[in-house]
């Protein structure tokens, strides 16, 4: 959309994003820089989570997202919980034990 509340997106999605990409072919293997090891999906199951972000339509009828203002401790919470399931996978027997 081109309504104030729906450009801020465009410019957090667009700038600094980075872009992967993944194959599961024997030969994109052998020159890959970086394999994949492990994956952790984590959801928030609040009205605030499932309302943070959404899509709408502005006045002239142009499809955008809306962030709520409620994103960053929606973000920071599921954030949290990701690392918490992840950090046995990744961490140091050493550093699990702090």
């Amino acid at each position: 959309g081109n309504e104030r509340s729906m450009l801020l997106q465009n410019t957090l999605f667009r700038c600094g994003g980075a872009a992967i990409l993944l194959s599961n072919k024997w030969r994109d293997g052998q020159r890959a820089k970086y394999k994949l090891l492990h994956v952790v999906r984590t959801q928030g199951v609040s009205k605030e989570a499932y309302e943070a972000v959404y899509e709408c339509e502005d006045q002239n009828g142009q499809h955008g997202v809306r962030l709520s203002k409620d994103i960053v401790q929606v973000a920071g919470r599921t954030m949290e919980k990701n690392f918490t399931i992840l950090g046995p996978y990744v961490l140091p027997l050493s550093e699990q034990i702090k």
